[in-house]
């Protein structure tokens, strides 16, 4: 509000009128007494200035404070630890209170513009030995005045940035970041200091501010303060945020971006041993180029293309944690990778024809190795021999006296067909008949149909024998597939 040219006259006198309350104003530490009016000076849109006052009883009775406050409140407002109504918040006293003898009492007044012109308001402070505020020897009235001036110049690549307009970052990989530099330039006419007005912290975690405007009060006239806008995301997609530098507010939006993947050397696939068969335990490890100028992790997935017809698959053939497909590290530097047992890795070549295909993958590179499983004649794990066992009386072919052979093997081929069984004396000579043999394709072919072990299996033959079963001392068997035939070891009782 404007007041008349002698009001002013009146006011000091007012001002003067206490001899044991005094008011003066505090900057920096400096107490100085309050004139008849008390200037906030030319302050931006958008942009807050404060006094410091204190009231300080020079008396040696105690004084009380009756009341305190701004006629107009529309650009000014007061911040004091009294009454709500003054405060804008809870009450930590209620008027009236007493400063004592020397004692002060500090309160802060603000001028906020909110348009071009130069508001103003009387501060009036009744603290005197009556409570008749409406005594002018009883209160002391300060002429407040303050001037709102255009703000601060926005500007993005030397350009003017409107109010409202959005600040658009690039494509930033997470991890990465990319600053723009707003210049809050003074442009004045006629030229003043402007106050730089605040700018709150960036809610969103992906921007952030630094730079002079943040720290720097005022701009003078033809100068500008840098306000770097960082984006820095740590998600991919598209994050927004919101700048607000005093009254004015800027949408920002930028995207984050996966960040390419890191080229790796050429990787290379190595097998112990270099030729395999079925039922063996091979190991593979991963050499690289040279050394990796980075870190990072890939695999080697096992995959298994059967020889034999009719038969699709073999669950034996696995690496050691039961899968077909196992991770590796490569450390920056190393020229090898590193899987979680060591720097190579065990698989089972299982029990049946076919090709083995390992395909290791790291980031854009990658590399393959097979391995051809041949056909074989069949391979006997254990053969265990036994007389006299139980079996079911009501079979035709037990008896008492007999012989039995336990034989655990595989055959890659599934192909099975025919056992030929030999028995002997304590003297080497072969036992009557001699060779048994055993046409056993079809109970082999209807085994192998219903089987989920692959190759493997176990045979189980059982002889009745006529006369001592003691005087069977060994045996050999016989197996034939379509590779060949095999024979065992000396099987002994």
């Amino acid at each position: 509000m404007s007041r008349p040219a002698a009001f002013f006259v009146f006011l000091a006198a007012a001002a003067c009128a206490s001899a044991q309350v005094t008011l003066s104003t505090v900057e920096g530490g400096v107490v100085t007494p309050a004139g008849q009016a008390v200037p906030f000076g030319s302050v931006s849109l958008g942009s807050v200035a404060d006094v410091e006052f204190q009231l300080t009883n020079t008396g040696s009775e105690p004084v009380p404070l009756y009341s305190l406050g701004l006629a107009d409140t529309t650009y000014f407002s007061m911040a004091c630890p009294l009454s709500p109504d003054l405060c804008g918040g809870a009450p930590v006293q209620e008027l009236p209170i007493t400063i004592n003898p020397s004692g002060t009492l500090d309160f802060t007044v603000q001028f906020e513009p909110l348009q071009l012109g130069s508001p103003s308001t009387i501060l009036t402070i009744c603290a005197l030995s009556s409570a008749n505020c409406t005594d002018p020897g009883n209160t002391i009235e300060v002429f407040l005045t303050g001037t709102g001036v255009p703000p601060l110049t926005v500007l993005l690549n030397n350009q003017p940035l409107g109010a409202g307009e959005t600040i658009t970052f690039n494509s930033v990989q997470t991890g990465s970041s990319q600053t723009i530099k707003l210049m809050l330039a003074n442009r004045t006419n006629p030229p003043i200091p402007l106050t730089v007005p605040a700018i709150p912290p960036l809610t969103a975690g992906a921007f952030s501010l630094a730079g002079s405007a943040l720290s720097g009060p005022t701009v003078a006239p033809g100068s500008s303060a840098e306000l770097d806008v960082i984006f820095a995301p740590t998600a991919i997609g598209p994050q927004q945020a919101t700048l607000t530098i005093g009254l004015l507010t800027y949408p920002l939006q930028g995207t984050g971006a996966a960040p390419p993947p890191p080229v790796f050397p050429v990787p290379s696939i190595q097998l112990t041993p270099a030729t395999l068969a079925s039922a063996q335990q091979g190991s593979l490890s991963v050499s690289l180029a040279s050394g990796s100028v980075s870190s990072g992790s890939g695999t080697v997935a096992l995959t298994f293309q059967s020889a034999v017809s009719g038969v699709s698959d073999d669950p034996a053939i696995v690496f050691a944690d039961g899968t077909r497909s196992v991770a590796f590290t490569v450390a920056e530097g190393a020229s090898a990778g590193q899987f979680a047992a060591g720097p190579s890795v065990s698989f089972g070549t299982g029990t049946t024809a076919g090709t083995l295909t390992f395909t290791v993958t790291l980031g854009s590179q990658s590399a393959r190795a097979n391995v051809a499983i041949p056909a074989a004649a069949i391979g006997i794990d254990a053969a265990v021999a036994q007389r006299n066992v139980g079996c079911d009386p009501s079979a035709v072919y037990c008896t008492t006296t007999n012989i039995q052979l336990q034989i655990n093997g595989w055959d890659n081929t599934r192909s099975t067909s025919q056992l030929v069984f030999s028995f002997f004396n304590s003297s080497g000579s072969a036992i009557a008949p001699g060779n048994i043999t055993v046409a056993a394709g079809s109970a082999f072919e209807q085994y192998f149909a219903s089987s989920a072990m692959a190759g493997v299996f176990g045979l189980t033959a059982f002889f009745p024998v006529t006369g001592s079963s003691d005087d069977v001392v060994a045996a050999v068997v016989q197996l034939t597939n379509s590779v060949g035939t095999v024979e065992s070891a000396t099987i002994t009782f």
